[in-house]
């Protein structure tokens, strides 16, 4: 039996309205009650999943910006890894279509070359928001993740640029098909969780991960089992064929599994 539950946000533990429903709540806190860990592995910033934990009510482990960066439940940083800065003045300044928009998690800001409030969307529960700057001089230093957000036909063709480019010296991965993410080499999400599982004397196959998006991809493949959400990208389905699904976000899948597991 799995002692550890890691779970994705978007497209996973969130629904389609961005917010934790009262079964999932219920379910969770009874998994722990009895027991269980609980870690979240997310793409998004720490400071905005802090805000979602707090509303949670429980102390877990949190893996953000797809890996870079892992908190533990008392909001100590016990791991982060940046973008080298020269190499994250390339990425920005890499050509890109005028319509895809430019993000930067640095530290504990969200940083964007421009005004992008339908994404604020996704922050309502815990108020997290971005700053307007000029990415072109801003400090390169101390940066987890860029990422960019537009139509997917547009991030594809820009995905296959990138990794001819950079494929030797980035980690770049779809969270959702509308954003195309990118941070320093060996980031992802299987290998942050491995290293907060062996922090806690478990094991991968101690776990059982949930996820939707290809930024899950080696967390669902490294797991002891890997549950792949209904609503997943196909692109993910498609590269996990054998792996057992779930219900969708909107119909609590995670929360309806691990109700039968457990």
């Amino acid at each position: 039996m799995y002692n550890v539950v890691v779970t994705d946000l978007d497209g996973t533990l969130l629904n389609n309205q961005h917010q934790i429903s009262g079964h999932t709540r219920r379910v969770l806190h009874t998994l722990c009650d009895h027991g269980k860990q609980l870690i979240v592995a997310t793409g998004r910033h720490h400071v905005d999943v802090q805000g979602i934990r707090d509303a949670l009510g429980l102390e877990i482990y949190l893996i953000t910006a797809n890996g870079a960066v892992v908190h533990d439940p008392g909001d100590r940083c016990i791991y982060n890894q940046t973008i080298p800065p020269q190499l994250a003045q390339e990425l920005i300044e890499f050509p890109r279509p005028a319509e895809l928009e430019l993000h930067i998690y640095r530290g504990d800001e969200w940083l964007v070359a421009q005004e992008s409030p339908e994404l604020l969307a996704y922050h309502k529960e815990s108020g997290f928001s971005y700053r307007l700057v000029d990415v072109l001089t801003t400090d390169k230093e101390s940066i987890n993740k860029i990422f960019f957000v537009g139509e997917h036909e547009v991030l594809a063709d820009l995905e296959l640029q990138l990794l001819t480019r950079f494929g030797d010296s980035l980690s770049i991965a779809f969270s959702t098909p509308t954003c195309l993410e990118a941070m320093q080499k060996g980031v992802n999400k299987g290998n942050a969780v491995k290293a907060v599982l062996e922090l806690n004397g478990y094991q991968l196959q101690d776990a059982i991960a949930f996820g939707d998006g290809m930024n899950d991809f080696e967390m669902l493949s490294m797991a002891g089992r890997g549950v792949v959400m209904g609503n997943a990208h196909s692109r993910l389905k498609e590269a996990l064929p054998s792996h057992p699904q779930a219900l969708t976000n909107d119909e609590d899948g995670v929360a309806e599994y691990l109700t039968q597991l457990f």
